[in-house]
């Protein structure tokens, strides 16, 4: 019985490892043009990361390209929680959350996090 749960425990631990790599991986390689602009944007305080694990506009309205580069990023996210999700048999928004962590604790100072129905400045 004690082995059998060690062995279920370990499948569970290396499942949610496997996760955190796969997640890392994907949103490290998201083009490097719009990583750029994602963190220009996220230094003048126009975008912000919210618990879900996506971004969103701090100030509304946002213009246009703003707008255009939240819904790439964010379609770039949704399809690396997608493919993540998928492997490992959980929730996509159980990914996003888990990536929001993650984000929300490597975000650099100034960053605007979404909290409790607000965006807040790290």
């Amino acid at each position: 019985m004690k082995i059998h749960f060690y062995k279920k425990f370990n499948q569970i631990a290396f499942s949610w490892l496997s996760i955190f790599t796969v997640l890392l991986f994907c949103l490290f390689t998201i083009n490097s043009s719009y990583a750029q602009s994602l963190d220009d944007a996220k230094a003048a305080g126009l975008i912000g990361e919210k618990n879900d694990g996506f971004v969103g506009a701090v100030k509304q309205p946002a213009d246009a390209k703003i707008t255009s580069l939240i819904e790439t990023i964010n379609a770039k996210r949704q399809k690396a929680y997608q493919d993540i999700a998928g492997k490992q048999n959980v929730p996509v928004e159980q990914v996003g959350a888990l990536a929001a962590e993650k984000i929300y604790k490597e975000a650099p100072a100034g960053t605007y996090l979404w909290q409790n129905g607000s965006w807040v400045k790290k």
